[in-house]
């Protein structure tokens, strides 16, 4: 049969190389592939470029691609990266998807907008590798808007062809949820996939979600294997193997299997070795990964391993080594190095850099950088961000205008869920400011964000359920439900209102107790409740001293019933001495805030005193930090 062949073989050459001496191409580009491979003709390198020339020149793209691919690496020619480029090119000229890939990838950073081009040409003409590169950057929004619908579909089309590289990174979306509904089993089929080409990443990927009970099923529809019985997929030797000549990505992966206790033994020094031997060899993965473990217990190497991989454009490691920077005690801190990285990782637009770099500036005099970090973060979809440009379009100013773009912000992060911006709708919407009140939508997204843990949110229930009116029913029972939750998370408004509450219902004790935590947090109604009832003996014994300095207290933060109060308690020496000037003074004060009774008040009390002491009083109340009995 060997022979047969042999001869079928011969006579292929022989037909070909007659086509080939009369100008076809085709043949040309046979008969060089023919000799490189010594098929029906004894293996000839210098003869194969020979004719592979010709067809090149004849205008045939293969062979001016394969032409193109020898001059880049130096096989059988010079290597020669301006004759491969110029090679390259006619075949791309001509449409040649394996060419654009290759030139993509050669203008890669000197001509980016190039680059791009030719992979996307490449990805249309239905490449593999070049889809993958695509998908790629849809996935890390690298130069293109981040959109994982588009990243998922690119990774389909490069995955229903095979590429290993693909089908574990089509896995990662579906275990996410990520461009596409989320789906165990799908991940799992798409990791296993890429494992049976020793795939190192997806034989990981199969590893954790075995160690997470999730993904068993070999087939769509079977039932899952209970967690506690894993799927072994594979000798872990093999990867070891692998490790064991060289490969960076394998020695990475093995590092985390050893890390992670995935399909091996946990065993930290294991790991930390081969993270070592694959961050040697410039792993920007295994460089963070072996900076991490280090962090703990050397932190000087941990800066250097970081460093390394930041200066290759790990995003990771910028953000890493930003958080070190500003986080170090003593001597090992440096803000402003610190602040330079995070710098770095936000312009590779790093939305978790850009969050902090906005925390770190706001409110010093670098504010509107901060706001522009904020601005960026909330286009690029953060919830928070887009919650706080909300609130600081609110803060710009009360004109229809400022609230309307607040009220923008706010509604794309509230539709994200983010509790507080849901819990700002309500207010936005209960008020009618930046949109028609709407007492109905309050409500709903004053629960939504209620429902997540947000205090003020719960309060806001809490309050609507105890006053009713607008077509909800007056509900105590929810109304204490609902403020004791936001008030056990330490809200004091929330404090505050259960006093009231519990006063409302007779049960004065449990109103001094929550009004006490309330008013020692600051809070001004609090304060003169209390003050209330010390004066009265309700729910504590009788106490005038007490009384004065709540009443005090709560005069201070501006609250006008305090300030009236407090000038009857100079004037008669209520838990502290007479003081006719001082009273005089708070009466004037509480009369300018509009309370009726201190202005009857002052009236009685101007009668009684001199031109003098009344000009004293007056100065005092022009004093802005005046403070009671001063």
């Amino acid at each position: 049969m060997a022979e047969k062949m042999s001869a079928r073989d011969k006579r292929n050459f022989t037909e070909t190389l007659k086509s080939a001496r009369i100008g076809a191409p085709e043949a040309q580009y046979q008969v060089g592939l023919m000799f490189a491979n010594g098929v029906g003709v004894a293996q000839d390198f210098e003869q194969a470029l020979v004719w592979i020339r010709q067809a090149a020149g004849r205008g045939l793209p293969a062979a001016q691609y394969l032409l193109g691919t020898r001059y880049a690496t130096g096989s059988g020619l010079a290597q020669d990266d301006y004759q491969a480029v110029g090679w390259y090119l006619k075949a791309a000229e001509q449409g040649h998807a394996k060419a654009l890939f290759r030139l993509g990838r050669v203008f890669d950073g000197p001509t980016r907008e190039l680059s791009r081009t030719c992979l996307v040409k490449a990805a249309e003409l239905g490449l593999a590798e070049a889809q993958c590169a695509v998908a790629g950057w849809h996935a890390a929004g690298s130069g293109v808007a981040r959109d994982d619908a588009r990243a998922a579909d690119w990774y389909r089309r490069a995955a229903a062809q095979g590429l290993a590289d693909a089908q574990c990174a089509l896995g990662a979306l579906f275990e996410h949820g990520q461009g596409v509904v989320q789906d165990m089993d799908e991940a799992a089929v798409w990791y296993r996939k890429a494992a049976a080409q020793h795939f190192a990443a997806a034989q990981v990927a199969l590893e954790r979600i075995d160690a997470l009970g999730s993904g068993r099923s070999t087939a769509r529809g079977k039932a899952r294997r209970k967690p506690g019985t894993p799927e072994r997929r594979s000798d872990p030797a093999r990867w070891d193997q692998a490790a064991e000549h060289g490969d960076a990505s394998a020695r990475f992966h093995l590092g985390q299997m050893y890390e992670q206790g995935l399909g091996v033994p946990r065993d930290m020094h294991k790991a930390e070795s081969w993270y070592l031997a694959s961050a040697r060899q410039d792993d920007l993965r295994a460089q963070v990964a072996l900076a991490r473990l280090y962090e703990a217990t050397q932190p000087a190497q941990a800066t250097d391993w970081y460093r390394s991989a930041a200066l290759q454009g790990s995003v990771e490691a910028q953000f890493a080594l930003g958080r070190l920077y500003c986080a170090r005690g003593g001597a090992g801190r440096d803000f402003f190095q610190g602040v330079a990285w995070y710098v770095k990782a936000a312009e590779q637009g790093d939305l978790r850099a850009l969050m902090t770099l906005g925390h770190l500036l706001a409110g010093t005099s670098l504010d509107d950088m901060a706001q522009a970090c904020f601005e960026r973060s909330a286009a690029l979809g953060s919830a928070e961000a887009q919650y706080l440009m909300g609130q600081h379009c609110a803060a710009a100013g009360a004109d229809d205008t400022s609230r309307q773009r607040a009220v923008a912000w706010w509604r794309l992060s509230a539709d994200q869920g983010y509790a507080p911006a849901q819990c700002a709708m309500g207010a936005a919407c209960l008020g009618g400011k930046g949109v028609p009140k709407d007492f109905p939508q309050a409500f709903s997204w004053f629960q939504q964000a209620a429902q997540q843990g947000d205090a003020q949110a719960q309060w806001n229930l809490g309050s609507l359920y105890a006053g009713g009116g607008e077509g909800l029913k007056q509900d105590l029972r929810q109304a204490f439900a609902w403020c004791q939750s936001a008030a056990g998370l330490g809200f004091v408004p929330a404090q505050a209102t259960l006093g009231v509450l519990f006063a409302r219902i007779k049960d004065p004790v449990q109103a001094v107790f929550w009004w006490h935590k309330a008013a020692g947090q600051g809070d001004a109604e609090a304060q003169y409740n209390l003050a209330l009832m010390y004066s009265k003996g309700r729910g504590v014994e009788r106490d005038a001293q007490q009384a004065f300095h709540w009443f005090a207290q709560a005069a201070e933060q501006g609250l006008a019933s305090a300030q009236s109060r407090l000038g009857l308690l100079f004037a008669a020496g209520e838990g502290v001495v007479v003081d006719p000037i001082e009273a005089h003074r708070w009466f004037l004060v509480a009369a300018r805030a509009g309370d009726a009774v201190a202005q009857a008040n002052l009236a009685r009390s101007e009668a009684r005193l001199g031109a003098a002491q009344t000009a004293e009083a007056r100065r005092r109340a022009d004093t802005r930090h005046g403070q009671p009995g001063s």
